[in-house]
């Protein structure tokens, strides 16, 4: 690591010294904001108190500079990016504006998130089919276990980048291949990756994504990207639409339905525009300091963390192989009680998470070099209590 990235950890730490005692070990849940995107909001609820909506061009305008910074990180056209509400938002725009056959299949592991389960569900209404993909036994999900399950009948193949529960990464560039061979459409929800890994939606045949701002970008809660393709976007029957989505938008008595070309159909109406204002704040602070340096700094402090948990008697279940590790750990504590270690944790103000039976930690990029051996010892002081 050059000078420079030390320089520049110091002042990234610096940007969370408000967290004061507190360590947060669970940005897989949700994630503390630093003092950016607090003064990003601060800054907009400010201009609402003080001026009330005389800036809402402003605000539209800044939208703008949302989806370029956005583009950035994920590989594609600004004008394929929305601002949303959530995650879940985007997952169904999709599910509820294809049009589904009688028989049509939808592959997805059988450990996904529930947000990227029950909006294909609802399509088992539809003449949808769900065709589930199983973990091996290292909690891995392999290409080829996507691959097995593919038929002539597939019409979707969705997964989330990142799993929320044991932290295996997918191989989006694969998986987008196979897609594009088999005429299968491909879905990814970022959420647990974005802001952290490389994603190139174009160049990787990713139709759709979606990802909210409060885990790993480290951003407010209720606000979200959405990118499509144009091609995608074409097919989609447009279920959720309002004045925003039209062309022509502020001539409201001239209701003609003529939905804009580009993205921006699907932000539909007035838009968390406070929360928009940290979403741009949380993107500032990567393109600042560097997605590919946060990386590096979030794999160091994990396996940091991982090694000293493993000479406490910790049971490892982390996916660790070099490009399908993340942030996200998944242990067993000695004496096999991880909901009895989170709350041992947490009493003492570290906090994980509990996900399908293991301890959940997950580090990000922040901590600063004297946290580590108190997170060490609170491990030890938690074990001596369960």
């Amino acid at each position: 690591m050059d000078q420079q990235t030390k320089i520049d950890f110091n002042q990234y730490q610096q940007l969370f010294s408000n967290l004061g005692e507190t360590i947060w070990l669970n940005h897989a849940g949700v994630s503390p904001v630093s003092s950016a995107v607090a003064e990003g909001m601060r800054s907009h609820l400010e201009d609402v108190l003080t001026s009330g909506a005389a800036h809402t061009p402003e605000w539209y305008h800044e939208l703008m500079n949302i989806r370029r910074l956005a583009s950035g990180l994920l590989g594609g056209s600004a004008k394929d990016i929305a601002v949303t509400p959530n995650t879940t938002y985007g997952v169904n725009l999709i599910a509820s504006g294809l049009d589904w056959k009688e028989g049509d299949e939808i592959v997805l592991s059988s450990k996904e998130y529930p947000a990227n389960v029950y909006p294909w569900w609802a399509q088992q209404e539809r003449g949808a089919k769900l065709v589930w993909v199983e973990e091996d036994e290292n909690h891995r999900l392999p290409v080829e276990a996507y691959e097995a399950k593919i038929t002539d009948r597939t019409k979707v193949l969705t997964v989330s980048h990142v799993q929320f529960a044991t932290g295996f990464r997918h191989d989006l560039k694969r998986l987008g291949e196979i897609c594009r061979e088999r005429g299968i459409l491909f879905f990814v929800d970022a959420i647990q990756s974005f802001s952290v890994f490389d994603i190139q939606v174009e160049e990787w045949g990713i139709d759709a994504l979606t990802t909210g701002s409060h885990k790993w970008l480290l951003g407010p809660t209720g606000i979200a990207l959405f990118y499509t393709t144009p091609e995608l976007r074409d097919r989609l029957t447009t279920t959720f639409v309002g004045a925003d989505s039209m062309v022509d938008s502020l001539n409201y008595l001239n209701y003609n339905f003529e939905l804009l070309p580009d993205a921006r159909r699907f932000e539909n109406a007035m838009l968390n525009f406070h929360g928009a204002a940290g979403l741009q704040s949380a993107l500032e602070v990567v393109g600042r300091f560097g997605r590919e340096n946060i990386e590096t700094k979030i794999k160091q402090n994990s396996e940091r963390i991982r090694s000293k948990l493993l000479d406490l008697g910790f049971e490892d279940h982390s996916v660790r192989g070099e490009e399908e590790w993340s942030g996200i750990l998944t242990l067993i504590p000695p004496g096999g009680d991880p909901t009895g270690c989170y709350e041992a944790l947490k009493r003492r103000d570290l906090y994980t998470s509990v996900r399908d039976g293991r301890l959940r930690v997950s580090p990000h990029a922040y901590h600063p070099e004297e946290s580590f051996e108190k997170i060490n010892q609170i491990f030890k002081a938690a074990l001596k209590e369960i």
